[in-house]
């Protein structure tokens, strides 16, 4: 299992799919001026927006997961589980929840 995804928290996963895909949003921008024939702007533009979208339904997805786990925790601990981000198993913690 890669280290850097270990095991880490929700808000981390979150963050970092939120961020991938305003980063390839801003890419396919660049790429917009950069590319000069159309067929090129169109193929790069598709590919950029792909990215932005698999990493925005892979926060939703982890939300959910959080979302689930923590519907099922009790009061009194806090609860390390499994989630997939990008098809690689994560161990996350998630919160005990508020009374």
């Amino acid at each position: 299992m890669n280290t850097v995804f270990a095991a880490t928290d929700v808000e981390t996963l979150k963050n970092l799919a939120l961020g991938m895909s305003g980063t390839s949003i801003v890419l396919a921008l660049v790429a917009m001026k950069v590319v000069s024939s159309f067929s090129g702007k169109l193929v790069s533009l598709m590919i950029f927006l792909a990215i932005a979208l698999a990493g925005y339904s892979q926060r939703a997805a982890i939300i959910d997961c959080a979302n689930k786990v923590q519907a099922q925790a009790s009061a009194t601990s806090s609860v390390d589980t499994t989630c997939t981000f990008f098809g690689r198993d994560v161990k996350i913690k998630v919160a005990q929840p508020s009374k």
